[in-house]
């Protein structure tokens, strides 16, 4: 009994509470549950966009943006495509290579390989998360903040063949130990970082003002040089480390504006101020024409891009100033792109926005409770979408 005990306090403090690790996995059984549920008895119309052998292999939440991640655990990279068309080359590595570790040794299918590792980064990450609340917000704080995040509309990313969580495994070690003065270790993170999604190059900004916290324990802030020159260089890591690989698989392949025209394949806008323009001219028309109807989804985008703005004015007034540059670069990011489509995926993982949540709604559990109503709502309807093969995100 005292050794079961001696294990309990010990996963306690390096993994969070037990029930967490019960939450998460009782979060994605729900979830499997009612992607079963809706994929064969709502009615909804299911779409196909895969051969009838890969949908059969294919796990509920492996859809879109999962079939290439398996082509390059399987083929790799390939040659690059034909002017207009899509490939694997707008794809970062680290996700996709990692479950091909895993496919390969363990013979493994390639969609459970990538299940195998969202789901070791996701509880890795939600352990990181939870004892990060509970230093700002306390105990009550960190799961009600827990909460916040897994009712989020899209948050069945983190146990789909995607890699948000390991992206959100990532961001949470490179900006705790930013904050603790840890350069080493978060310079590495911010190279995996890089390595893991294009939107790291968001996330530099805000370790920039992260690192910039940092303050020896027991003594005087140290000179400003010093900390500019770390904070600077912590800040370049995951945007040298995205451009190294965005020119790297161009040059490679003899093409070293490879990755961006495969981008644009996707309709991205050649430079921020056309994508600026493009963005806002598509609001305009499609709440002009009332597109939403047809596409509900388009509420959605736009729904979550205006709560995450509300945050970020909430992050500054608070002065959690790494935090709002995040949240308002994450908004940025799909804008300057001309991106209108995804929003939602794009900021499920700028995870201090559920720590403001949290934050916003101390002491108001009627308005907390609506919420997560109202959010676990649209989480199901998102999730049923998907499973459906409808677009989501």
């Amino acid at each position: 009994m005292q050794a079961l005990e001696r294990l309990i306090a010990f996963l306690g403090r390096h993994f969070g509470p037990p029930r967490l690790f019960l939450v998460l996995a009782g979060w994605i059984l729900a979830l499997g549950v009612w992607g079963m549920v809706a994929r064969n008895y709502l009615p909804m119309e299911h779409k196909l966009q895969w051969g009838i052998p890969l949908e059969l292999r294919a796990p509920l939440y492996a859809k879109f943006d999962s079939g290439w991640y398996l082509s390059i655990m399987e083929w790799g990279y390939g040659p690059p495509p034909p002017p207009g068309k899509p490939s694997s080359h707008a794809f970062f590595p680290l996700y996709p290579l990692t479950a091909k570790v895993l496919r390969d040794t363990f013979a493994l299918d390639g969609f459970h390989a990538g299940l195998i590792v969202t789901y070791f980064c996701f509880f890795l990450a939600m352990s990181l998360f939870w004892k990060e609340g509970k230093e700002r917000l306390g105990e009550a704080g960190a799961w009600n903040a827990t909460l916040f995040l897994l009712l989020f509309p899209t948050s069945f990313f983190f146990a789909a063949v995607y890699s948000e969580s390991m992206f959100l495994l990532f961001a949470l070690l490179a900006f705790r130990d930013a904050r603790r003065g840890s350069v080493q270790r978060a310079a590495l993170w911010g190279v995996l970082l890089g390595l893991a999604r294009a939107s790291a190059v968001v996330v530099a900004p805000a370790l920039f003002f992260a690192a910039l916290e940092w303050r020896p324990p027991g003594q005087e802030p140290r000179a400003l040089a010093p900390r500019l020159s770390r904070a600077l260089l912590l800040a370049a890591i995951p945007v040298a480390t995205v451009f190294l690989w965005a020119w790297g698989i161009g040059i490679v392949n003899h093409e070293p504006g490879l990755f961006f025209r495969s981008m644009h394949a996707w309709n991205r806008g050649t430079t921020s101020l056309k994508g600026l323009a493009d963005w806002f001219a598509l609001l305009t028309t499609r709440f002009a024409n009332a597109e939403w109807k047809g596409k509900p989804t388009i509420l959605l985008d736009y729904g979550v891009a205006a709560v995450f703005a509300a945050i970020a004015v909430f992050q500054l007034v608070r002065k959690r100033w790494a935090d709002a540059v995040w949240t308002g670069s994450a908004i940025a990011l799909p804008i300057t792109t001309g991106l209108s489509d995804g929003i939602p995926r794009y900021l499920v993982v700028v995870y201090p926005a559920y720590f403001a949540m949290a934050e916003a709604l101390q002491g108001h559990r009627r308005a907390r409770l609506a919420w997560w109503i109202i959010s676990g709502a649209l989480l199901l309807a998102a999730a049923a979408r998907f499973v459906n093969w409808q677009w989501v995100a």
